[in-house]
């Protein structure tokens, strides 16, 4: 059941909803996505009462035996009395809340009574976790249902987005693409926890509003849909970080008892890393991709069991963007922001190795009710020197060479506990380093080739408009009533005729190819030349003659509007052409009605 608000009364519309939930019904309906019968998805587009949008609801869950995902789009009210969500119809008003907009309260309890063995909600709109309950410490008893999964836009004091000129909600728009593009590398089910940390992560990069899930008997980890880009058999030319680990402890063994230190890592050693990134990101499908690639790579090459790729966003904040090690501690922080301001305190304090920048515990301490995501290791305390504490922190920062050869932050890699145990030396520094620095044109390139594909994608939905611009002035053009013409403006032949319609021919007896070999003022009676030249281009208006192919005259009334021109060609100008001939003859007929 996919419901879809997006025209109001007296609420702003949102015309991107109704696209949102016909473009998800059409992903469900698909045969390698889900395969639902088109009886069995419902799309419930502009409910105009709170009935008309509970009542398809209550029947589609009485229906359902196996899964059922209920999704809303539309706008989120808050009940002031109450504090709980209110899902918004045709009728809402936001200053009577109670009595025109659908309780959320309403779509659980019918979800709660459906016999479903698998229960999903899709909440996108403004508030929208405050369908897991107002800041209560009961949420379980009040909103939780047993074998459900409820996915929402935003926290419950957050406004959901819906970006001006984008054809679906920030947040469903994300959602289809996860469905429709899939997750490389998954297997042949997405579960909805992927679809989760999926959203979270590329919502976080757009620095749009943070998603939140609710789960209930771990239906997260159930398959929910068919994973588009799932491959049965490896790709046989496709490197694998786990060979290369494997081959790399080997070697890297011999060398532990050779130096009686760290895992020496040997220069050969780091060029066959190296080269294992950049195969392993030439099939890389998208950003996202990119960013867990390069963290991979850290805790499968460079000896560290946990690393996090911290990018920054558009408006200079942090987001983990990916995570590689934990899984625990990747849902706990992936997709959470720390402010540009405390992330240059990092990498302003501790000791600089070469680009790196190591904070012992000693002076680590005071970072750690900062606002950047962290997580935090247990283990002893060190007792030597060189051992590494469960509070030190290393950092590698990523730069892309900005114009006039400024280096610019992309992004930071955190790394923590050496496998050794011990602090990384000259050789681990100088690999982490140079890792760094290939991961960041690596990251670069791929953020470019991210940002064309969003211009190209832009650019042709606005070569769309355009188009449609075009047909649209092009039928009312041909069709007007009355006669009509586009004169070039700034020209060697100022006035030259470019275009006119069908009435305008027919007015003058006339060809529209022999229309073009004038200019206006050809057209003109002679008397009249002085008003045609003192006639404003720019809403200009006048009553003149012009000239009929027989030789006689037609009195018109003229109106000017300027098309302007972005590109190096003239304006040009459009003219109105009306025929006032039987006014005027009666004019000079009656000189009375003349005066």
């Amino acid at each position: 059941m996919l419901i879809g608000a997006g025209s109001y009364e007296t609420l702003d519309g949102l015309p991107a909803v109704a696209d949102s939930a016909q473009g998800l019904a059409s992903l469900f309906t698909q045969r390698d996505i889900w395969g639902l019968p088109p009886a069995h998805c419902r799309v419930v587009l502009n409910p105009q009462t709170p009935r008309q949008l509970s009542k398809p609801v209550a029947e589609a869950a009485q229906e359902a035996t196996d899964t059922l995902v209920v999704y809303y789009a539309g706008h989120g009210l808050i009940e002031p009395r109450t504090g709980e969500l209110h899902l918004a119809v045709g009728d809402s008003d936001w200053m009577s809340v109670h009595d025109t907009a659908a309780p959320y309260d309403w779509i659980r309890r019918s979800i709660e009574q459906s016999p479903a063995v698998r229960k999903i909600a899709m909440i996108d709109c403004c508030y929208s976790a405050r369908a897991f309950g107002v800041q209560s410490a009961d949420v379980s008893t009040a909103l939780e249902v047993d074998g459900s999964y409820v996915l929402t836009a935003a926290a419950e004091n957050a406004v959901a987005s819906a970006p001006p000129g984008e054809p679906y909600t920030a947040f469903t728009g994300e959602l289809i693409k996860i469905i429709n593009n899939g997750v490389p590398e998954g297997g042949e089910f997405i579960d909805l926890d992927t679809v989760y940390k999926k959203l979270r992560l590329e919502l976080g990069i757009k620095g749009r509003p943070e998603p939140h899930r609710l789960c209930r008997n771990s239906l997260g980890t159930a398959p929910f849909i068919r994973n588009v880009a799932y491959e049965p058999l490896p790709k046989p030319s496709r490197p694998s970080w786990s060979r290369w680990t494997a081959s790399h402890t080997t070697s890297t063994n011999a060398s532990t008892d050779a130096t009686q230190s760290e895992p020496y890592i040997r220069l050969a050693t780091l060029r066959s890393l190296l080269d294992q990134l950049i195969q392993q990101l030439s099939p890389a499908q998208s950003f996202a991709d990119t960013l867990q690639t390069v963290t991979d790579g850290v805790v499968a090459g460079l000896g560290y069991e946990l690393a996090a790729l911290n990018l920054v966003r558009p408006d200079g904040d942090l987001v983990v963007a990916a995570f590689a090690g934990n899984a625990a501690a990747e849902a706990l922080i992936t997709g959470r922001v720390g402010s540009r301001e405390s992330w240059e305190r990092r990498l302003s304090m501790g000791e600089a190795w070469g680009d790196l920048r190591f904070i012992p515990h000693i002076e680590g301490w005071i970072l750690d009710d900062d606002d950047v995501p962290q997580w935090y290791t247990e283990g002893p305390m060190p007792q030597f020197e060189d051992e590494w504490h469960p509070s030190d922190r290393l950092f590698a920062p990523l730069y892309s060479v900005g114009s006039k050869g400024w280096q610019d932050l992309i992004g930071v890699i955190s790394v923590d506990r050496p496998r050794n145990g011990r602090r990384p030396g000259s050789w681990g520094r100088e690999a982490l380093q140079m890792y760094a620095a290939h991961a960041s044109v690596a990251i670069a390139n791929a953020q470019l080739k991210a940002n064309m594909k969003r211009a190209l994608a832009r650019l042709e939905r606005e070569q769309q408009a355009l188009r449609a611009s075009e047909a649209s002035f092009r039928e009312a053009f041909e069709y007007a009533p009355s006669g009509m013409a586009v004169t070039e403006l700034h020209d060697e032949r100022p006035g030259r005729v470019v275009r006119t319609n069908d009435a305008l021919c027919h007015m003058l007896g006339r060809s529209a190819t022999e229309m073009r070999r004038y200019t206006f003022s050809d057209l003109v009676h002679p008397e009249d030349g002085n008003i045609l030249q003192t006639t404003p281009a720019r809403g200009g208006r006048a009553e003149l003659r012009l000239t009929h192919r027989d030789g006689t005259y037609v009195w018109v009334s003229l109106r000017n509007s300027v098309i302007p021109d972005n590109t190096s060609a003239p304006d040009l100008l459009l003219v109105h052409v009306h025929d006032i001939e039987e006014p005027n003859w009666n004019r000079l007929q009656d000189p009375a009605a003349a005066t």
